[in-house]
């Protein structure tokens, strides 16, 4: 693994690696905001082409075409996260590299840089990716690890992964789901001594409710607005909507998801439920204490996990949620809070909970492994393990 390639970055839930490869790639699919592209010299620019993905040496795209202030533009494109990755690997003294038009980075950096230029002195136009993005950079590092999960009977890891024996298969991604799961932990605990048990669930459950694409928006609002605000009578969800109308991405949306009807949804629980946080963590205690070491099916009969799961989803939610965006909400917001409280343990129904929303292509390797059957039914921790699992190893088959 090339290290200038690869680069850690700060998740919703903990650290994940982020590979060149995946920045990239949002390039070559141009997916991101497209519209009304200014350079950090100040000049428009549009993209006709964004090249010929380059896999030999040299720049990452060739023969892209470009409008520049209104004047065709062809050449290559450099992709790097910094605009100091330019002169780390010498390309102003690389003539390969003389073609370059356009340098794409990810990451605005805030301090004098050196300027960039080839070895014939002549300077690119730069553009920062980040304010542009669609979505948040881990929902496109897991879409890249997804993509190599689709491909999992060409991927040679996959191969070797079920060639190990069961009990080694099954600790492997028991060890990776209970980082996931002290990830959450942490997290959730930051959010509590920031904004105390009702600010953290208020800010949660909007979070949720946002899912990958329109977190960032849902959080401002969260913070705009604190719980009691969303109990008024007069309380606007299309308001709250508008407020935050240019940042909603929505393009490839489910109707079902959109922030509007979301937005709806939560109105409707903290008018019918304004103290929902306080009924939640009453809820919670009447959880009862279980082995987390229990089989999935036995764990689930003996805490009479679907009337815990019905519980909250009528009496704190008041039904607002359907089944799948409610063990989302509880897996990935309540559980860790809860644990992080001290009003539960809950990483063992965390562990054992029914999946929330998670890729069908998850659901294939753990049948495909041998992890999930009739007598171990897929569940959470299976789940969130997998997705460690080839968060992990798509980053190292990327960055080779």
């Amino acid at each position: 693994m090339n290290a200038d390639n690869v680069k850690e970055m700060q998740g919703l839930y903990g650290p994940f690696i982020l590979t060149e490869r995946v920045v990239q790639k949002i390039w070559f699919r141009q997916d991101f905001a497209t519209q009304g592209l200014v350079t950090v010299s100040g000049k428009s620019i549009h993209v006709k082409d964004p090249g010929r993905w380059n896999l030999q040496e040299g720049p990452d795209f060739k023969e892209a075409r470009l409008l520049v202030d209104g004047v065709e533009l062809d050449g290559d494109v450099e992709v790097h996260f910094n605009v100091t990755d330019w002169h780390k690997h010498q390309h102003e003294q690389d003539r390969n590299f003389d073609g370059v038009v356009l340098h794409i980075v990810l990451h605005p950096e805030g301090r004098k840089l050196r300027p960039v230029q080839t070895s014939q002195g002549r300077v690119p136009e730069c553009l920062y990716l980040m304010p542009l993005l669609n979505r948040d950079l881990e929902s496109y590092a897991m879409d890249e690890a997804l993509l190599e999960l689709e491909q999992q009977d060409e991927l040679e890891w996959v191969a070797q992964f079920i060639e190990r024996p069961l009990e080694e298969r099954l600790e492997i991604l028991q060890a990776k789901a209970q980082e996931r799961w002290q990830q959450k932990l942490r997290y959730a605990q930051q959010r509590l001594q920031a904004s105390g048990w009702n600010g953290a669930c208020h800010g949660y459950a909007l979070e949720v409710l946002g899912y990958a694409r329109n977190r960032a928006p849902m959080l401002r609002l969260a913070a705009k607005y604190p719980l009691a605000r969303w109990a008024s009578a007069d309380v606007s969800a299309e308001e709250r909507f508008s407020e935050e109308a240019e940042h909603w991405k929505l393009n490839g949306l489910r109707p079902a998801n959109h922030p509007r009807r979301r937005l709806a949804q939560y109105v409707e629980v903290v008018q019918q439920q304004p103290q929902w946080p306080s009924r939640l963590s009453a809820c919670l205690k009447r959880f009862p204490r279980a082995d987390a070491e229990l089989p999935t099916t036995v764990f689930r009969k003996m805490v009479g996990l679907p009337q815990l799961r019905g519980l909250l989803g009528e009496s704190v939610f008041s039904g607002a949620f359907a089944q799948t965006r409610l063990n989302t909400l509880i897996v990935d917001a309540i559980l860790p809070l809860a644990t992080g409280a001290g009003l539960v343990d809950g990483q063992a129904y965390w562990v054992h909970w029914s999946l929330g929303d998670s890729p069908p292509a998850i659901t294939r390797f753990l049948k495909h492994a041998g992890i999930t059957n009739r007598l171990n039914p897929q569940c959470n921790g299976w789940h969130q393990g997998a997705i460690a699992l080839f968060l992990e190893r798509g980053s190292d088959a990327s960055s080779r």
